[in-house]
């Protein structure tokens, strides 16, 4: 009787390694992660719809709308980086989501002053 003939079942060698969970983050993470691609939206799209990043002056009811909404963004993401560090306790994640930030922070102060003074 040949191997392949054979109606015995085949068992599966053991092994060397468990097989691969791949983890399941739970809601309350992922609405902090949309939460914080709101913040991104609100930081970065909506002053540009403001005020365009082409114009070089523009009325300073306009820049500050688009600086505050700047800022009221960038709140957004460094609170939902927080809310994920306070869940997973790992730095990186604060990092990564309060760095862009920050960027966004110095980028409406720089064009805020760039837009008032016309240079």
């Amino acid at each position: 009787m040949t191997p392949s003939s054979s109606h015995r079942e085949r068992v599966a060698p053991e092994r060397a390694q468990a097989p691969i969970r791949w983890s399941r983050p739970d809601a309350a993470s992922v609405a902090l992660v949309l939460l914080w691609a709101g913040g991104v939206v609100l930081a970065l799209l909506v002053p540009a719809v403001i005020v365009s990043p082409s114009t070089v002056t523009a009325p300073h009811a306009d820049v500050w709308k688009a600086f505050t909404a700047s800022i009221v963004g960038s709140a957004v993401m460094i609170g939902a980086a927080f809310g994920l560090w306070l869940r997973r306790r790992d730095a990186a994640v604060l990092l990564m989501g309060a760095v862009p930030a920050f960027s966004c922070i110095v980028g409406g102060v720089v064009l805020t002053a760039a837009k008032l003074t016309g240079t």
